[in-house]
């Protein structure tokens, strides 16, 4: 390589961290549909209160650390509510009253204890209206951030492992590195069962209706998924 002009190479930098999940965040949403506008709110609106006498149940009793280490959830809310009306057309858009009402609440509810989260999934999937969207394996906060060094450490050295490999070959020499560029940095977790149990449990109960021989299910289990964090960078290095 000539010493005056430098061989510049630009390389990417990957690492991966697999992690066990800390907290499930259960997506959950109570909605309602009809022509009677009060009729559909009231269905949302005592549902989503009796929602919220079952968070309390397992929610700490108090302030102090005791009854926050005992209880099984870290967090939970109500993150939205909304409504909204529309007239039926059919497939030649032409109008097909009544009008139809619609209401919408959601839950934000954050497990730290798997086991009760599978209790809590079998109470509430029995419940009208009620409907489980999905469920994110994620980490604590804490946890990411402790991890972020070692990420950063293992992007730089893949990208210097990598730009080494190609001076080898190429006969480049004095490997340098001038510029870095952050990417990005996500943590994820594989597919939730959620979904496929939710409705295993509404088959079931259309069997119960439908033959009046279906017993209870027992109740649901869910399997952490691990959380992968991940970050990736832009190395450029200068070689002769």
């Amino acid at each position: 390589m000539s010493n005056n002009v430098p061989f510049e190479l630009s390389i990417s930098g990957h690492a991966m961290i697999p992690h066990p999940a800390e907290r499930a965040l259960i997506n959950v949403s109570v909605s309602s549909t009809g022509a009677n506008k009060a009729s559909v709110a009231d269905e949302v609106v005592t549902t989503a209160k009796h929602i919220e006498e079952l968070l309390r149940e397992i929610s700490p009793q108090d302030d102090t650390a005791e009854a926050k280490a005992a209880s099984p959830l870290a967090h939970w809310n109500k993150t939205s509510l909304s409504s909204r009306s529309w007239m039926p057309r059919d497939d030649k858009n032409n109008e097909q009253p009544p009008i139809k009402h619609s209401a919408t609440v959601k839950f934000d509810i954050r497990f730290k204890e798997f086991k009760a989260l599978g209790s809590f999934g079998t109470r509430i999937s029995s419940i009208p209206h009620v409907h489980v969207n999905d469920i994110d394996w994620i980490l604590t906060t804490a946890t990411e951030d402790s991890y972020r060094p070692q990420l950063r450490r293992d992007c730089a050295k893949d990208a210097l492992e990598k730009a080494k490999d190609y001076c080898e070959i190429l006969g480049c020499t004095n490997l340098r590195p001038v510029s870095l560029t952050e990417n990005n940095y996500y943590a994820h977790s594989g597919r939730s069962f959620a979904r496929n149990q939710h409705i295993a449990v509404q088959s079931a109960r259309g069997f119960e209706r439908d033959s009046g021989s279906y017993e209870r299910p027992d109740e649901l289990e869910f399997k952490p998924q691990e959380v992968k964090m991940t970050k990736d960078i832009t190395v450029k290095f200068h070689a002769e």
